[in-house]
């Protein structure tokens, strides 16, 4: 009898451990599913994420691509219209001084247009010697672009541009600060704060 009950007991208790390991094995396969379930749902979102990182990179290197383009022209632009500026007032302060300084000038060019005048039409001031005139002008700016010519601002913005001659043509000299800040000066103030 004794040796059924020891049977019986050992049967019992490999049946517990065999259902033991099973419902362990069935447990670690769910558990394991599960996991790979959640790693393969966390590469995707990951993946997700970084696509959508990436798209928002490009998106926003092409837009400052865009503004920095933009910008880069209305500086240069501000700075040709500056020199512009700066030479016709030279010149035309210069001779305007010069010429009301000669009386006699000034009774020819009333002269002039007082032979113009129709009621019409109103003033018309015409040049034969355009050619002369224009020749005067380009001499004019020349010999004041080699005399070396200070641009102290842009836009409004302060700067150190200097024009001066080299090489058999003119160079405007920037200082790399002052450039920075008349760079920085054109950029909208987001797109400043994002780059520097």
């Amino acid at each position: 009898m004794d040796s059924k009950i020891q049977e019986l007991t050992e049967k019992i208790y490999n049946e517990g451990v065999q259902r033991g390991n099973e419902e362990a094995a069935k447990i670690l396969a769910e558990a394991k599913a599960h996991a790979e379930e959640l790693e393969a749902e966390a590469r995707r979102a990951a993946d997700e994420i970084v696509r959508n990182a990436e798209r928002r990179t490009q998106e926003l290197r092409q837009n400052t691509e865009g503004e920095l383009k933009l910008y880069a022209a209305q500086m240069v632009e501000s700075v040709r219209t500056t020199l512009l500026d700066r030479l016709t007032g030279e010149i035309c302060s210069a001779n305007v001084r010069a010429a009301m300084a000669d009386p006699a000038f000034m009774q020819r060019v009333i002269l002039e247009l007082v032979k113009g005048f129709d009621l019409s039409r109103g003033v018309v001031i015409e040049s034969s010697e355009a050619e002369e005139l224009r020749s005067y002008f380009a001499t004019t700016a020349k010999g004041l672009l080699e005399q070396g010519l200070e641009i102290k601002s842009v836009a409004g913005k302060p700067t150190d541009f200097v024009v001066k001659p080299a090489d058999g043509a003119f160079k405007i000299q920037i200082g790399e600060a002052e450039f920075i800040e008349l760079f920085k000066s054109f950029l909208r103030p987001q797109l400043a704060q994002m780059l520097f």
